[in-house]
């Protein structure tokens, strides 16, 4: 535990200090966006106001951002739920080797141009990170995908293109109902790797049974708010399943339940099952959910 205290305290300040170069107010601003797949960091630096800028203050500004970068990454990438137990900080208590290969991230930024204000007054620039594969390769340790539950009995389906799960109101938190009591509701909350159970805690996608491959290109799933079929239909072709998601699922709701018949109908099918494997699933949330990090 200490071990682990130390490297989230030590990455996040060993980038913040800075030789020889003057005192200047920086402020950042970050986001995730689940339909992009990526993680954008905005630095500003403002410069000092008292005395007329020069090409060396911008010059310093710029090399300022770029030196602060790795520990605004790290700090801001902290609270970015990896499942429904464990958000990255956690990852990191648990492994602190963690750390630095997060904050190595910052390496494999896609930069943006620094931007010098109308007045020279700050100096802004953008990064972004995408989460595949970049920051899901931290986490996925599986070479091939491992086996899933086959429904051996007759089920009514057919072979589809892909998934559609609707997740775009309140959920009932799975765990929080009694009998004669609602119990407690939820948006469904994205993940980096979100599991998929029927309502019977019976495993229908979990991490590990994803190709590795898939997670690579693009994830376990795609989150959207957009219910139009063009939005996804690269990922989920034109056929697809589409079903409700009954229950949230885990201490961060980010799993979802859906009904017993539904996980037959994908089960039963070695076809739908690699539509699983593949990746091929689409999550639809709210549009506040789409830039949530926790």
């Amino acid at each position: 535990m200490v071990r682990a205290a130390v490297a989230l305290t030590c990455v996040a300040l060993a980038f913040l200090s800075v030789d020889d170069v003057p005192a200047q107010e920086t402020t950042s601003d970050s986001r995730i966006d689940w339909e992009t797949n990526s993680f954008t960091v905005d630095l500003q630096a403002h410069l000092a106001t008292d005395r007329q800028r020069s090409a060396a203050d911008l010059y310093r500004a710029q090399t300022r951002i770029e030196q602060e970068f790795p520990g605004v990454l790290f700090s801001s990438l902290l609270p970015l739920p990896v499942d429904s137990r464990r958000m990255i900080e956690d990852a990191v208590r648990q492994d602190p080797d963690l750390a630095s290969r997060i904050a190595d991230l910052a390496e494999q930024a896609e930069r943006g141009v620094p931007r010098p204000s109308a007045d020279l007054r700050t100096v802004s620039r953008t990064y972004r990170v995408p989460l595949f594969p970049d920051l899901t390769r931290l986490f996925v340790n599986h070479t091939v995908p491992f086996q899933m539950e086959r429904v051996v009995r007759w089920v009514p389906t057919r072979d589809f293109t892909g998934i559609v799960i609707y997740a775009a109101e309140p959920l009932p938190v799975h765990g929080t109902m009694d009998p004669g009591r609602s119990g407690e509701e939820a948006l469904l909350v994205p993940a980096l790797f979100p599991q998929i159970y029927d309502t019977n805690l019976r495993p229908v996608l979990e991490q590990d049974m994803v190709d590795p491959e898939a997670i690579r290109r693009w994830g376990v799933v795609h989150y959207t708010d957009k219910t139009t079929p063009d939005a996804w239909r690269e990922r989920a072709g034109t056929q697809p399943l589409r079903i409700m998601a009954r229950r949230a699922f885990g201490i961060i709701p980010t799993d979802i339940m859906i009904s017993p018949e539904d996980a037959d109908r994908i089960l039963a099918s070695d076809h739908n099952r690699d539509l699983l494997r593949q990746g091929r699933v689409v999550v639809i949330v709210p549009p506040e959910q789409i830039e949530r990090l926790r």
